[in-house]
């Protein structure tokens, strides 16, 4: 992870103890540079990204959980990240590692990602979750940050990463990851304070919501010339005003 600043730090708590009371209100954002304002963006995602994981530990204790470190069954479906975790995935994209298994990954992924796009857009943006799960069963290619069965950007990885947990079987992730995800009681207010959170950066920013919804890593992307992550900064930077 690359080091925060002290306003940051300030950020990322003060994100983190609003999101538990209804009657704290969120803190205010960076805007002054782009790199301040990505800053503040992650901080913020990163505070959202511990309240996600203490939920989630509370319901279920990781000792209670089957998914460990090099078990990567779940991650070869399309795998939504919104714009703003996305910002935040990339502010600290800056591991040798991480770039690695992006550029290496990326080309397999949009191949086989991009005759559906339109399709699963559609699905998603209708909510029709039936005609999600037969597309997301062609789209079958690893995550573009998987590296050796492994997360490069485990620290980084968006909420529904962070909520995707099996107390099963191991073997049968491996069968059908999705039909032993564990549905997590605590869901409804894990989405209700991704919105809370979602709300202010967008109203902060100035941004409308459309561009600040749910998305998959490749609909991120253009014809830019350049590596992949310049690639994706790039997409990013095209969401993002800097200044009120």
């Amino acid at each position: 992870m690359v080091l925060e600043t002290k306003k940051e730090r300030i950020i990322r708590k003060e994100t983190f103890n609003a999101l538990f009371s209804d009657s704290r209100s969120l803190p205010e954002l960076l805007f002054e540079t782009p790199e301040e304002a990505a800053g503040s963006i992650a901080a913020m995602m990163r505070g959202f990204w511990k309240y996600v994981d203490d939920c989630v530990e509370q319901e279920v204790p990781k000792n209670t959980q089957t998914c460990k470190k090099g078990c990567s069954y779940c991650c070869s479906q399309p795998i939504f990240m919104d714009i703003f975790e996305a910002v935040a995935c990339i502010h600290y994209m800056e591991g040798e590692d991480i770039v690695t298994a992006f550029e290496q990954g990326f080309p397999r992924w949009q191949k086989n990602f991009a005759p559906q796009q339109p399709i699963l857009w559609k699905a998603l943006q209708e909510d029709k979750w039936d005609e999600l799960g037969a597309l997301a069963k062609k789209l079958n290619a690893p995550c573009p940050f998987l590296l050796n069965n492994e997360c490069a950007c485990y620290e980084a990885r968006p909420m529904v990463c962070r909520t995707w947990v099996s107390k099963t079987f191991r073997f049968l992730c491996r069968i059908n990851s999705s039909s032993v995800k564990y549905t997590l009681k605590c869901q409804d207010e894990v989405h209700d304070a991704y919105n809370r959170v979602l709300l202010h950066i967008a109203t902060a920013f100035e941004i409308p919501l459309a561009a600040g919804g749910w998305t998959t890593l490749p609909l991120a992307y253009n014809s830019v010339e350049g590596n992949a992550a310049e690639l994706l900064k790039h997409a990013i930077a095209k969401h993002i005003t800097y200044s009120r």
